[in-house]
C-alpha cells in the first residue's frame, strides 16, 4: 500500500467522480483508475461501486475512509516536518482570501515570502467568504482567509484578528447624529453597504439583528476599496472595518467615528479542512498574515473622531 494509494483513494472518495478527482489531483483519469484498482486488488474487496451517477464508496470503502484519513494526514505531516529538518521551508500554497484581508495584508506578506522563502510557490485567489469554504472543503485550496460568521464542522478555525467597525464619511461630509454613534441612529443616516453576499454585511446583519435592529443601505457595492473611494467623494456614510480606513484616515480624506457600545465587531480567521493539516510553508503564511493584519490595526484609534477617552482604552 503506497501513500500515493491512499491519497488518490481519499480523493476521489470525497468527489465521488474520476474525472473531478483526477482534476484536483492533477493526474490523467487512467493513471487514477489504475491506482484504486491495485488497491482494491490488495485489500481482496471493491472500495467504490462504479454507476452512472459516479463512484459510490462501498461498505468496506466508508469504513477504509475512516480509517485512513487520519493515518494520511498524519503521514503528510510527518514527511513534511523530515523534509524542513534543515530549516529550509519549500513547498506549493494555493490560499483563499476575502478582499479585504488581501487589500490590507498580502503585498507584505508576499514579500516577505519572496525575499526569506524562495522556495515556496504560491498561489492566491479571491472571493466571498462562503465561496472560499466551499474550495476549501472540495480540496482546491489548502486554507482561506474569511469573516467569522460562517460555521462548518469540517472545518479548523485559526483565529487571526479582530477588529472595530467604524461609521465612515468622506472628510467634508459631517455626521448629523450622536458621536459616539448610537446604533440606533444608523437607520438615519445615508448608508452604502456591501450586498447580503457579502461576509461583512452578513456580520453587520447578524449582529444588530442580535440587538433587535436592522438597517436598509441606499446603495450597495461589494468592492469595500470601491466604498471608501466613494466616501470621499459624496455625502455617503458606511460601516467599515477599522484596517480598510487606514489609508484614507491618513491622508486626512476620511473621517471615522466609533459606535457607542456594544458597538460592532468582525474577526477574520483562517479556516482549512480538518482532515487536511496545514503544511509548514501554510502555517507560517497564516502566521504572517495574521501579524500584518494585526499591525494594522495598531494606529487608528488616534484617527477617531469623537471618541471619548472611555473609547480608547
Amino acid at each position: 500500500m503506497e501513500l500515493r494509494q491512499l491519497k488518490y483513494f481519499t480523493c476521489l472518495y470525497e468527489e465521488g467522480s474520476v474525472t473531478r478527482a483526477a482534476q484536483r489531483l492533477n493526474i490523467v483519469q487512467p493513471a487514477l483508475s489504475m491506482q484504486i484498482s491495485k488497491l482494491e486488488e490488495e485489500l481482496g474487496q471493491p472500495l467504490f461501486e462504479r454507476t452512472s451517477k459516479g463512484m459510490i464508496p462501498t461498505e468496506t470503502g466508508e469504513q477504509a475512509y475512516r480509517l485512513f484519513m487520519p493515518l494520511l494526514g498524519q503521514l503528510l505531516e510527518a514527511r513534511q516536518t523530515l523534509i524542513h529538518r534543515n530549516g529550509e521551508i519549500s513547498g506549493r500554497i494555493h490560499a483563499g482570501l476575502i478582499a479585504s484581508a488581501a487589500n490590507q495584508a498580502l503585498a507584505s506578506t508576499l514579500a516577505y515570502f519572496v525575499e526569506h522563502h524562495p522556495n515556496v510557490e504560491l498561489q492566491v485567489s479571491y472571493g466571498y467568504s462562503q465561496n472560499l469554504i466551499d474550495r476549501v472543503l472540495s480540496g482546491d485550496l489548502d486554507f482561506a482567509v474569511i469573516n467569522q460568521s460562517f460555521q462548518q464542522e469540517r472545518l479548523t478555525r485559526i483565529d487571526l484578528v479582530d477588529e472595530e467597525l467604524l461609521v465612515a464619511t468622506g472628510a467634508a461630509n459631517r455626521l448629523r447624529v450622536p458621536t459616539p454613534v448610537p446604533l440606533s441612529a444608523l437607520r438615519e443616516l445615508k448608508l452604502v453597504l456591501p450586498s447580503r453576499l457579502h461576509g461583512l454585511r452578513i456580520v453587520i446583519d447578524q449582529s444588530l439583528a442580535a440587538l433587535g435592529l436592522e438597517v436598509s443601505p441606499d446603495l450597495e457595492l461589494d468592492d469595500l476599496t470601491v466604498i471608501e473611494s466613494f466616501l470621499r467623494r459624496g455625502d455617503y456614510v458606511s460601516i467599515l472595518p477599522a484596517t480598510v480606513l487606514r489609508q484614507g484616515l491618513e491622508e486626512g480624506a476620511l473621517r471615522a467615528y466609533p459606535l457607542e457600545r456594544p458597538g460592532l465587531n468582525r474577526s477574520m480567521v483562517c479556516v482549512h479542512d480538518s482532515r487536511r493539516p496545514l503544511s509548514p510553508a501554510a502555517r507560517l503564511f497564516v502566521d504572517i498574515i495574521g501579524k500584518t493584519l494585526a499591525t494594522g490595526l495598531d494606529a487608528i484609534h488616534f484617527y477617531k473622531e469623537g471618541a471619548t477617552d472611555h473609547d480608547l482604552d
